[in-house]
């Protein structure tokens, strides 16, 4: 069994590597595609501020540092239910034994890294795809290049005004690393990663996160998760680092990976839906037991009777005593 699991263990690194291999593929061979523009368009028009509101460290942590602490947090101390622990049971006395559930916890935080990690470069890659195939320019493309055109004029001249070009060269000397990021603004990768990350950990939070001590705590953080990853969104568009319809984008494809990845990949909600239709059924056989019970101790119930009415019934054996009563159409007279 142990050469099983390293087998696997060994076949999800190489699936990881493979997809940091592809991102370092996009980056390397696949440079943004040259876009043109027109003259006077107004989106494109934005000043440069050289500012971002969430750069690069700050994504790192919306993306990579809050979720493996809210994961690390709440696998090391939650209580590990026993529908969890049925499925690790191979030894008996393995709840009782502090060093297995140890080591329980911990391949739960293996695993559910691994699934977070997984949907991290998935959307990745799904981002960078559409970044370099479409090559949109940014909101301060005009700000940056100062473009001029094939035939030595700007967009200056009135006869330029509205017109399309697709050749042009940037007046201004920048590196060709700001140039690339020029024309990567659809979808927005800053939106696409942190609500991946922040709606994976509200539906994680969904899961693994009791109401027992407080039926709003939970609630309240992931709305605050979720509102943290609104605010990355927003802020790239009053930063004119994007269009608004790239954000959206980002939006929806962060947002699909997150539910790809938390219901088909970590099967966050696989047996729930099983467990209450099982606990209801247990409480209806319950309910049917004591009514049964209870019906088995009582007397049994007389013919209804609507006209007149009979003193004595037949003798019926030995339960011939209950029914020793007289009634009339209204109920039961002692």
């Amino acid at each position: 069994m142990s050469g099983m699991i390293t087998l696997r263990r060994f076949i999800d690194f190489l699936l990881f590597v493979l997809l940091i291999g592809v991102l370092i593929a996009l980056h390397q061979w696949m440079p943004p595609q040259k876009r043109g523009f027109f003259c006077g368009d107004e989106s494109l028009q934005y000043p440069f501020t050289g500012r971002q509101t969430f750069g690069f460290g700050a994504l790192c942590i919306v993306a990579l540092g809050i979720p493996f602490l809210v994961i690390l947090t709440v696998e090391l101390f939650r209580q590990l239910s026993p529908s969890r622990g049925k499925q690790h049971a191979h030894v008996a006395h393995e709840s009782n034994d502090v060093s297995c559930r140890c080591g329980r916890r911990w391949k739960n935080i293996y695993a559910q890294l691994g699934y977070y990690l997984l949907g991290i470069q998935m959307t990745l890659i799904a981002t960078e795809i559409p970044k370099r195939a479409i090559g949109r320019l940014r909101p301060y493309f005009f700000s940056i290049c100062k473009p001029r055109l094939a035939d030595g004029t700007n967009c200056d001249i009135e006869l330029n005004e509205g017109q399309y070009f697709a050749e042009y060269t940037c007046e201004n000397d920048f590196s060709q690393k700001m140039m690339a990021e020029m024309a990567k603004s659809f979808p927005s990768g800053h939106s696409s990663l942190a609500f991946y990350a922040m709606v994976y950990i509200a539906l994680y939070l969904q899961v693994a996160l009791s109401t027992r001590g407080s039926k709003l705590l939970k609630h309240f953080l992931q709305f605050g998760f979720v509102m943290l990853a609104w605010l990355v969104a927003l802020t790239r568009v009053t930063d004119h680092w994007h269009h608004w319809s790239d954000v959206l984008v980002g939006i929806l494809l962060g947002t699909l990976f997150a539910w790809l990845v938390a219901r088909y990949v970590a099967k966050l909600f696989e047996g729930r839906c099983l467990t209450s239709t099982s606990a209801a059924a247990e409480k209806l056989m319950a309910h049917a037991s004591i009514a049964s019970a209870s019906a088995q101790s009582a007397a049994p119930a007389l013919p209804a009777h609507t006209f007149g009415g009979v003193p004595y019934l037949q003798p019926h054996g030995p339960n011939h005593a209950a029914y020793d009563q007289t009634y009339h159409n209204y109920g039961y007279v002692p």
